[in-house]
């Protein structure tokens, strides 16, 4: 039997906190077989001009690749993993737990649920594991010859994925939720033998699948950084404890995994982080599948940058659309976050920065990102650069590197290759996978590539510190920084102090040698001997002439919490230099005369006017870091917005209720970040003052939703009536003034659920009297405005039983000016409030003009006199509108009166002799479901599923071909989360671009071909997304796109895009790629549902639309 275990500071610790006795061994995964796949796939690529693709390993070697790295020797590990959607699950598939999962706060109670929805669990959610391969390319010859499984088993029920894997000095640092490993193999077999648990507590939720712990990367500190998606950690550290359940964040912590912090947050799944030559740390995170876009981001220490799991349950993402915290800076924004640089990718997986050395010059600073979309026809990996921008940057040169490769992960290893793992196709894995390897063909450094995979894995500390200082110039940042870690570690103080304070050494060599001396003077555990360490950086380097070694020094003073020399940068005239500055008195925290730093503070936030997101985070952090709420309170006088707003959100930092100050300001967007810090942390002292706010007249949207909700939370009498008293202002906007009436319908179940944010804080039942008397001394009003405040105030009366409501609604039903809708939804209020006066109208409405009026007439005869209603409803199936059928086949359902069984059953015999309306099918047989212990209707039934075509695959779905709702439709579209058809598509304006558009596909595609796509979806795949691989029979293998098939000839578009024809009758064989959109998609949607989405994807223009969220 195969156990965890772990080792603590090298003692064995039994097993972790987090596991129980023991877990089953896994079942040995099933690998595809050995075949010539891997290669040929390679004529499929899109490969740049001058380099030169070739097959590195395949399965049985490798299989269904996560991530992977190199170590100095070039030998391979890669993550494997083999438990998506069979142990790593997805709350997309589980939405009965979802509750739970947005209540938990740690592994265990996530391990406590997962059993308690399924008991079976600790045998079924155990049977395959994550695991990680090492490959070794023994004989030099470009090709991995030997492969062992360097670690496996883990396969407890809270673990997975394994997604991040680094080698460094010997050692393999693992990313696998719950816990960061650091592994070693001593004796040299393959098989590591030494395992640690450096810190354990990831992932308190399942939330998404590849929402993991990963990212692992090395830091030009020394430090090991790493990422986690957006489910959440709850962690033990140092004596501490790292907190926050929703939230995806970046990590760091010494190779001992000691000082354990969170380096950011806000994050939703950054899968890869990447540090660029000057230290500036990056990443890209992945999109909401609502509409939203992938962001490019500069991670900043302390830094927020918006996101929380709770969103994604959100139909609209709540703020995360509403106030577009995913759009790149602009005016407005919310301020507590950090924005992206830029909008880009629908994918986001693997990122490496070029380390200098393989590719040439031409790709100096260049970062390189894998773009994962579900499927190799649109996936591959971008290129891009920094182009420095005030303190944050702007990204330039984009460009498809190479292309038509579903990788997951890139790297460069030590002898100048890229190296890209291929997932092959679809999202959880078939079991097969593979390394490729990317060179370029007569590189013009091919001798500094021979001495880089030289000097690798050298033992640096043997080199003379003659020897490391030239080495801090070298191409290769790699050979940098280990000369620097080597340098720092021996304590050569005076040799980096030399090369960093020389003009004329290189920029990069001068800066290496800046971060050592930082790693020397954190070595020191008294902050006067750091003081003295450091010396140089605050008395000489920083009045340097070159602001980026400048803004370096106040990089590592920051770090070292060191204050001598930052007031000079604090008067620098450069943003970069101003930005470290700002954070590294933040960093350091109160010291001298804290007013002193907060005036200087404030003065760079005035100047900057919000203009720079990254400097006025820098100045927070020190405003922060100052810890004086007083002076930060006293702000609220400060003539600058800028500078008002960045108090708000220190003073949210420190978690200080002083923001009320800000309350009263005369600037919207100042009084909206302080009613955000109020209600999203929350501060519960602060929300009654938040509450009253209501009358106030801002109209912002972000700011009304909160402060409605802050009195729907607090839930006194006073608070009803004051929502009752804004839903009657027909100043405000009619959206929050109907948000206000729906709180008052939900006042007496509030349910657990945060209205704004969707957060787990629940609320305990209340009063219902206390709406209803609230409602009602605001019914007059409301009774008079317009018409959707209207309708929605008569509804919510009826439903509370406040029986003044009926003579108005009888008004509004029997009024023919009033649209058929309103009418019609009167007389359902009215049905509920006074049942006893609506016979009449309901009779009267038997004979409308308009088709839903009689529909619904006929729903409420049904309720009301049933022994009256079945002749109403036969004459209802009868009639000449797809309303009025539905609506009579449903109510015969549900209502059941005598004769019903008789009504529908006649409905079931015209279907089967196909007379029945098409729109109307799918109603016939659900309703007689509900008479399915009926003899005859059972037996119509069974009449019904024989005479279904087996050999048709959508002869059970073709009931969804007509009759649906168009808007029902486009909710599903775009809000149902189990089907995120927003993530791939792009629709009425909005939408991923993983997939073909879908605007005006109607206009060329019928009905059928949209209901195929979504139950088939390999069956027909959308032009220019269907990779096909052919081979002829004279031996020749063809990759491409298909762009035409005809029966004589098909012709493909390939990597480079050129056109090739091939005669069907020299082919010899040919092979085609799965769609990327999931074939179980249509397993998460009813048939009514189905059929929704089939009215709505037939009924989209082309043009300008709004139908997502922006």
């Amino acid at each position: 039997m195969l156990t965890h275990f772990c080792l603590v500071t090298g003692i064995i610790a039994g097993t972790c906190s987090w596991l129980p006795a023991q877990v089953p061994e896994p079942e040995v995964p099933q690998l595809a077989p050995a075949s010539d796949e891997g290669e040929k796939a390679i004529s499929g690529f899109k490969v740049p001009d001058g380099f030169k693709m070739s097959l590195f390993a395949a399965e049985p070697m490798m299989a269904n690749p996560v991530a992977f790295c190199l170590d100095d020797l070039g030998r391979v590990y890669v993550a494997e993993t083999y438990r998506q959607g069979q142990g790593v699950e997805d709350n997309r598939g589980h939405n009965y737990w979802l509750i739970d999962d947005l209540a938990a706060q740690s592994v265990a109670d996530r391990r406590a649920y997962i059993l308690k929805h399924h008991p079976e669990a600790a045998q079924k959610y155990t049977q395959h594991d994550d695991r990680i391969r090492l490959l070794i390319d023994s004989d030099g010859d470009g090709q991995a010859d030997k492969d062992t499984i360097f670690s496996a088993g883990y396969n407890d029920i809270v673990e997975g994925t394994g997604a991040g894997v680094l080698a460094l000095n010997g050692d393999i640092f693992y990313t696998n939720i719950p816990t960061v490993w650091k592994l070693r193999d001593e004796d040299g077999d393959g098989v590591a033998d030494e395992k640690v648990a450096l810190s354990e507590g990831y992932g308190v939720r399942f939330a998404f699948r590849g929402h993991d712990l990963h990212g692992l990367t090395l830091g030009p500190d020394g430090k090991i950084y790493f990422s986690i998606g957006d489910r959440g950690y709850n962690i033990e550290a140092d004596g501490a404890t790292l907190k926050d359940p929703g939230s995806g964040a970046v990590f760091r912590c010494n190779l001992d995994g000691s000082n354990l912090e969170v380096f950011c947050t806000g994050l939703r799944n950054p899968q890869e982080l990447a540090f660029d030559d000057y230290g500036n740390l990056f990443t890209c995170d992945n999109n909401s599948d609502s509409g939203d876009q992938a962001r490019w981001i500069y991670l900043l220490q302390g830094g927020h940058t918006g996101w929380n799991m709770a969103y994604q349950y959100l139909s609209d993402r709540g703020p995360w659309n509403r106030e577009k915290l995913w759009h790149p800076h602009h005016e407005g924004q919310a301020a507590y976050i950090v924005p992206p640089i830029i909008n880009i990718s629908d994918g986001p997986s693997g990122l490496v920065y070029y380390p200098g050395t393989g590719f040439g010059k031409e790709f100096a600073g260049t970062f390189f990102l894998c773009d994962f979309r579900g499927g190799p026809a649109n996936s591959g990996i971008r290129t891009f650069r920094m182009k420095p921008n005030g303190a944050t940057f702007d990204l330039v040169d984009s460009q498809e590197f190479v292309w038509k490769i579903l990788c997951t992960d890139v790297d460069f290893g030590p002898d100048g290759g890229m190296y890209i793992s291929d997932w092959v196709d679809g999202w959880t894995g078939l079991n097969k996978g593979r390394l490729y390897r990317l060179t370029k063909e007569n590189p013009d450094d091919a001798q500094l590539i021979a001495e880089v995979k030289e000097l690798l894995p050298s033992d640096f500390s043997q080199k003379t510190d003659d020897q490391l200082a030239k080495l801090l110039q070298h191409a290769d940042r790699r050979v940098r920084l280990k000369a620097q870690f080597a340098l720092a570690a021996a304590k050569k103080l005076k040799v980096l102090e030399g090369v960093a304070q020389e003009p004329s050494q290189p920029q990069l060599a001068r800066i290496h040698a800046i971060w050592g001396i930082g790693q020397i003077a954190e070595q020191e555990a008294k902050i006067s001997q750091r003081v003295e360490a450091a010396g140089l950086l605050s008395t000489v380097l920083v009045n340097d002439e070159d602001p980026e070694i400048r803004a370096q020094v106040g990089r590592v003073l920051g770090e070292l919490r060191v204050i001598y020399g930052l007031p000079k940068l604090l008067e620098d005239d450069n943003a970069r230099v101003l930005y470290f500055a700002m954070l590294a008195l933040g960093n350091a925290g109160p010291h001298g005369d804290p007013n002193q730093v907060i005036d200087r503070v404030a003065a760079i936030l005035a100047k900057n006017a919000d203009q720079d997101p990254a400097l006025r985070h820098g100045g927070i952090m020190a405003l922060a870091g100052m810890r004086n709420i007083q002076s930060l309170a006293d702000l609220a006088n400060h003539p600058s917005p800028s500078v008002r707003i960045a108090a708000v959100v220190a003073l949210r930092r420190l978690e200080s209720p002083s923001v009320v100050r800000f309350l009263s300001d005369g600037n919207e967007l100042v009084v909206l970040e302080a009613v955000r810090a109020i209600h999203d942390l929350p501060m519960e002292n602060a929300l009654g003052q938040a509450a009253r706010l209501i009358d106030s007249g801002w109209k912002n949207d972000a700011l009304l939703r909160r402060v409605l909700n802050a009195n729907f939370r607090l839930g006194e009498p006073e608070n009803a009536e004051a929502l009752a008293r804004f839903a009657t202002r027909s100043d405000m906007p009619e959206a929050m003034r109907l948000e206000a009436l729906e709180m008052l319908a939900n006042w007496k179940e509030p349910g657990k659920l945060d209205r704004v944010l969707n957060f787990y804080r629940p609320l305990e039942d209340r009063d219902e009297a206390v709406a209803k008397e609230a409602l009602a001394a605001a019914l007059s009003k409301l009774l008079t405005t317009d018409e959707k405040v209207r309708n929605r105030a008569a509804s919510l009366a009826a439903s509370l039983g406040i029986k003044e409501v009926a003579p108005v609604l009888i008004g509004l039903a029997a009024d023919a000016k009033q649209s058929p809708e309103t009418r019609a939804d009167a007389i359902i209020a009215l049905t509920r409030v006074a049942p006893e006066k609506v016979m009449p109208i309901v009779k009267e409405s038997l004979a409308s003009d308009a088709p839903l009026l009689r529909a619904v007439a006929r729903d409420q005869l049904a309720k009301l006199a049933p022994a009256e209603a079945a002749e109403a409803l036969a004459v209802g199936v009868e009639a000449d509108s797809t309303v009025e059928r539905q609506h009579a086949l449903a109510a015969l359902a549900n209502a059941k009166p005598e004769g019903a069984q008789m009504i529908v059953a006649a409905a079931m015999s015209k279907l089967l002799a196909g007379d029945l309306a098409e729109d109307s099918r799918l109603d016939a047989i659900e309703a007689a479901a509900a008479f399915k212990d009926s003899p005859e209707i059972a037996s119509l039934l069974e009449q019904y599923r024989l005479s279904l075509d087996p050999a048709d695959p959508l002869a059970e779905y073709r009931v969804a071909l007509a009759g649906g709702n168009f808007e029902r439709g486009r909710k599903i579209f775009f809000e149902k989360t189990e089907v995120s058809c927003v993530r791939c598509h792009r629709a009425m304006g909005t939408g991923g671009r993983v997939g073909p558009e879908l605007d005006a596909l109607s206009e060329t595609k019928p009905r059928e071909y949209l209901l195929e796509a979504v139950v088939q979806p390999n069956a027909k795949i959308a032009e220019g997304f269907e990779s096909i691989l052919v081979l002829t029979v004279d031996g020749q293998t063809y990759s491409g796109v298909i762009k035409e098939e005809t029966d004589d000839a098909i012709s493909l578009v390939d990597a480079d895009g050129k056109l090739i024809t091939i005669s069907q009758e020299d082919i010899e064989g040919r092979k085609s790629a799965k769609s990327p959109m999931p074939d179980d998609i249509f397993k998460h949607l009813s048939k009514s549902e189905l059929r929704d989405l089939v009215e709505f994807l037939a009924n989209l223009k082309k043009g300008p639309q709004t139908g997502g969220h922006e």
